[in-house]
């Protein structure tokens, strides 16, 4: 016929993430030619010249032999393989995926006006009864054990996300930024080397331009996007876990220059705020320059939270200030103040510390929604983005949030049980949102991330009881599926499930995240409680566990407890309480602890000189002393002098 032939394709309703489906539109015939910048196929079949237009353009064009090696090459490297990308080739597959292309059409010309039959195809990838303690301890070293591997690639161990995506997905190897920084947060619980190893394999793909890769396989580099930054945390978290000085000296440059690459090519206009995108001047990655791209950096790639953005191609961000991003910024660089202090870097630490103050101010008041009382993603025209995530929790940990927001956050969104709250928390979006219903990665199921960084947020602000709320709610969802031996990559919002999404990972490293959670509710060190162990928990023995002081091992009967060190170092106390702030040092033993509740007694395996109590000196018997219970609710700072 002496007509176009065009074919369209239109998403009614997502059965899953519509990046899973892939729409590939194949010519044969003859030898074809992509003309990217023109968005046209060419070729000439008797003499006759076809042009074949897209709309829009194809995120990839490969070039095969025949239908066959396509469909084989499908079968068994999957849609992240690259090798086969081309301009030409006997059978060109024009690939397309409906996350980012629910909408598409080719229209066929034939400008000699006369048309051959063309052959279209399309191809769719288709224990007896340990402590809760204990039991997350355990959970955490046999998911980070089994997935730590060597990369034979780049010759180097590292854990992986799943040993799955490896062998399947990723061809041999696989950084995802946040993941494997995830994994040395795991890992510094036990052993601080492989913490580091973790760290190494992340700074490896650090560019020229001073961004962490948002993901590195053997297939493909994103070398244009990163991932939310979380480094200068995991960085100062390990470095508190060990005090080993090398590791600073070793990071600390690397972090900061990640640092400084987010403020330099992601500030949105002139908000004071930054924005997700992907850079145009580097890399050649899938999805490059696009805002499937843009989303990819948030990590939460298929979000309702991007839904409304609009994606510049000219500048390459997302035209909106995601409250995430903002909110781990700023705790990145408070982070790395904290490293600058210490390295004695005092100019670089005012200047960070002056820019995370401006940051949190702005945070507070431009992401601040009034009429909903909740802070929220915003677009440049002062417009907010109507669904919300738990990433609104998120300026609890950046010390953004007033008291009034604070009270707002947790009574009318974190417990309340049409927006996060429920048996099964976090939802990643709200529960009254209609994408809720979707349940698909990030549109409804509970990820272990989101859980994270609320809850240390609810921590750092003193929301103490909601945080161990939410480690308690965190530990019973995981433990559902661990029953069976699953660490679930997502989990379903309304029923705790793993299983129920086909493309959800069962063995997924940071799946361990919520166990971690729960167990940084006995023992934890972080930046504002530093060392803290709660004495009135739930257990017999935990440890060894990874500490400035060498590894720690805790005991607790029914009447009392007992601290073992290394360095045969021994604290017994019978006080059933929390203990923070612990710190050792030569000839010095100093820690916290809450409101005595009863008369105690603590006792120390070494010979004491002196003990203050909150810096006076008190009486003692040889290696012990006495507390008599008292009604005064201050905490008291204990200190043994060795």
């Amino acid at each position: 016929e002496d007509a176009d032939l065009k074919v369209k394709w239109s998403v009614e309703e997502y059965g899953e993430w519509g990046l899973r489906f892939w729409v590939s539109l194949s010519l044969e015939g003859t030898e074809w030619f992509y003309e990217e910048s023109e968005k046209r196929v060419t070729g000439i079949v008797d003499e006759y010249n076809y042009q074949a237009f897209l709309d829009p353009s194809p995120l990839m064009v490969t070039g095969h032999k025949s239908l066959k090696g396509l469909v084989n090459e499908f079968d068994e490297k999957g849609y992240f393989f690259l090798d086969s990308r081309a301009k030409k080739g006997d059978l060109l597959a024009l690939r397309y995926n409906l996350e980012e292309n629910p909408t598409g059409s080719l229209t066929l010309s034939n400008s000699n006006g006369y048309s051959q039959n063309i052959r279209f195809d399309q191809a769719v990838s288709q224990i007896g009864s340990p402590s809760k303690s204990k039991r997350s301890l355990q959970a955490i070293y046999d998911v980070i054990s089994w997935n730590h591997v060597y990369d034979k690639i780049n010759q180097r161990p590292y854990t992986c996300l799943s040993r799955n995506w490896n062998t399947k997905k990723f061809g041999g190897f696989g950084v995802w930024l946040n993941d494997v920084l995830f994994n040395a947060l795991l890992w510094s619980f036990f052993d601080i080397q492989k913490a580091i190893e973790n760290l190494e394999a992340v700074v490896a793909w650090q560019t020229k331009e001073g961004n962490y890769a948002c993901l590195v396989t053997g297939n493909d580099q994103w070398v244009d996007r990163s991932q939310p930054p979380i480094a200068a945390w995991v960085l100062w978290n390990v470095w508190q876990r060990s005090q080993n000085d090398e590791i600073l000296k070793q990071f600390y440059e690397s972090v900061l220059r990640n640092h400084e690459w987010w403020h330099r090519k992601r500030t949105l206009n002139d908000l004071g705020l930054v924005a997700y995108g992907t850079s145009q001047d580097i890399g050649n990655g899938l999805y490059k320059g696009t805002k499937l791209g843009a989303k990819n950096e948030s990590s939460m790639d298929n979000s309702p939270v991007h839904d409304q953005a609009y994606f510049n191609p000219q500048s390459g961000l997302l035209e909106s200030a995601d409250v995430g991003l903002n909110s781990l910024l700023c705790l990145d660089g408070e982070m790395l103040s904290l490293m600058a202090d210490y390295l004695g870097q005092n100019v670089k630490s005012d200047e960070l510390k002056k820019r995370v103050e401006q940051h949190r101010e702005r945070i507070s008041k431009w992401l601040w929604d009034d009429r909903r009382e909740v802070f929220a993603n915003r677009m440049v025209d002062g417009s907010f983005v109507n669904s919300i995530a738990p990433t609104s929790f998120y300026p609890l940990i950046a010390g953004a949030a007033s008291k009034e927001q604070q009270r707002s956050l947790v009574e009318n969104y974190l417990l309340n049980q049409n927006e996060f709250g429920g048996e099964y928390v976090l939802p990643s979006v709200s529960r009254c949102d209609p994408a809720f219903n979707d349940n698909v990665y990030w549109r409804g199921r509970v990820w272990g991330p989101l859980n994270y960084w609320t809850y240390f947020g609810l921590k750092r602000t003193g929301l103490l009881d909601e945080a161990s709320w939410l480690a308690e709610k965190s530990y019973n969802l995981f433990m559902k599926g661990w029953d069976q031996r699953l660490c679930g990559e997502n989990y379903n919002a309304d029923n705790g499930q793993i299983k129920d999404q086909s493309d959800t990972d069962e063995f997924y490293s940071w799946g361990a995240l919520l166990p971690g959670i729960h167990l940084a509710e006995t023992f934890d060190i972080n930046p504002w409680q530093g060392l803290s162990i709660d004495l009135n928990a739930d257990f017999e023995e935990i440890g060894p566990l990874s500490s400035p002081f060498g590894k720690i091992t805790i005991q607790r009967t029914e009447e009392f407890w007992t601290l073992k060190l290394d360095q045969d170092l021994e604290i017994i106390g019978n006080q059933k309480s929390k203990i923070e702030n612990l710190q050792i040092s030569s000839g010095l033993i100093s820690f916290t602890i809450e409101q005595m509740n009863h008369d105690s007694y603590f006792e120390l395996s070494k010979t004491v000189n002196e003990v203050q109590q909150n810096g006076n000196s008190i009486r003692f018997e040889q290696n012990k002393i006495y507390f008599k219970h008292s009604n005064n609710p201050q905490n008291i700072k204990i200190s043994f002098l060795t």
